[in-house]
């Protein structure tokens, strides 16, 4: 039974390993399904790290004594963290929790230039939702001042780069100040 165990969390731990390497270098080998996929290599991989972590465990403690009980408490823990994998990815993808928003979505957007508009692109930093984006960005339309550019605003998005426009904060709040400058909701003399 010893040799299951080891051959599992083996197993599981380098398939895990190997997801890791995935998302390091940013290859993606899942498949977009709606349904819980309890049967799929992210599930197993779970399954065989968790059943032979716990067995291997158990016993080593028991001193290979107590093996149904082993065996019984690695396939509880093995199931159970099968499962829990297959339910918490369901729930990421359909929240879309942790995706980055289209590029429709950042339309509008107001952002701050890190990397300075020259002839060809630069970079910005957009904010929505709590989150910062840094995008490549360009001039919307060519601009000799393009440079010089702090605050910008999203014009439209092509293929991942950002097109902008120069903006003014201070522009935007004087044009959201009430006539006279009154406070809202207090009566004009």
């Amino acid at each position: 039974m010893t040799l299951l165990f080891w051959l599992a969390l083996v197993l599981g731990g380098g398939l895990a390993v190997l997801s890791l390497l995935g998302d390091f270098f940013e290859h993606d080998g899942d498949f977009d399904h709606d349904g819980l996929h309890i049967l799929s290599l992210r599930s197993a991989t779970y399954f065989l790290f968790a059943f032979g972590a716990v067995g291997v465990l158990l016993d080593w403690a028991w001193g290979g004594r107590l093996t149904v009980v082993a065996l019984i408490a690695a396939l509880v823990t093995g199931a159970g963290a099968g499962l829990f994998s297959a339910y918490v990815f369901r729930w990421v993808r359909r929240t879309g929790s942790g995706a980055m928003p289209d590029d429709r979505s950042l339309v509008g957007l107001a952002g701050q230039v890190v990397l300075p508009l020259r002839p060809g692109s630069g970079k910005i930093v957009v904010r929505r939702g709590g989150r910062e984006y840094e995008l490549m960005a360009r001039p919307f339309q060519d601009a000799a001042a393009a440079e010089e550019w702090t605050d910008v605003v999203v014009v439209d998005v092509v293929d991942g780069t950002a097109l902008v426009s120069p903006y003014a904060p201070s522009e935007l709040e004087t044009d959201l100040l009430p006539p006279n400058n009154s406070s809202p909701g207090v009566p004009h003399e």
